[in-house]
């Protein structure tokens, strides 16, 4: 059977807490969610370092960060259907301290940042205003499919 999300460890002890199938069920539920079911996506969990250096060449900020996605539906029409959104990269040392400050496992914090993701490949942006559409669709898009508020 072909993988519809391609998931990739750069270090095999992130998929002892991440493992594959639990994630793949969450991307498919996130993507039944926003309607966008018949899409595909990548995920690389990396570390702090990798991340860092991403985030420096594609976006000009010389730290780590939690997650980045690189969208493949903006910019120019390919000329054909494209149903691949693009690439989650998360920093797994990154969001161990984060998910330890917010007060929950490492899985709840990746499965957020995995929405957050999405929606980000799908063009949806947030800036400084807590109040803004996207942080308003996570976290209702996270209480239904999990019962659970996110802060």
């Amino acid at each position: 059977m072909e993988e519809k999300y391609y998931i990739e460890y750069e270090n095999e002890i992130y998929e002892k807490d991440l493992p594959k199938n639990n994630l793949q069920d969450w991307i498919s539920q996130v993507l039944t969610e926003v309607d966008r079911e018949d899409f595909s996506v990548s995920l690389l969990f990396t570390d702090d370092e990798r991340i860092k250096e991403l985030n420096n060449n594609y976006r000009g900020k010389d730290t780590a960060t939690d997650v980045l996605s690189f969208s493949q539906m903006e910019g120019e029409e390919f000329g054909f259907e494209n149903h691949f959104l693009g690439d989650i990269v998360i920093a797994v040392p990154y969001v161990t301290e984060q998910a330890k400050r917010l007060g929950h496992s490492v899985f709840e914090e990746v499965r957020y940042l995995i929405l957050h993701g999405i929606l980000h490949l799908m063009g949806y942006d947030h800036n400084e205003d807590e109040d803004c559409e996207m942080s308003h669709l996570e976290k209702n898009i996270y209480k239904k499919l999990t019962g659970e508020t996110v802060e």
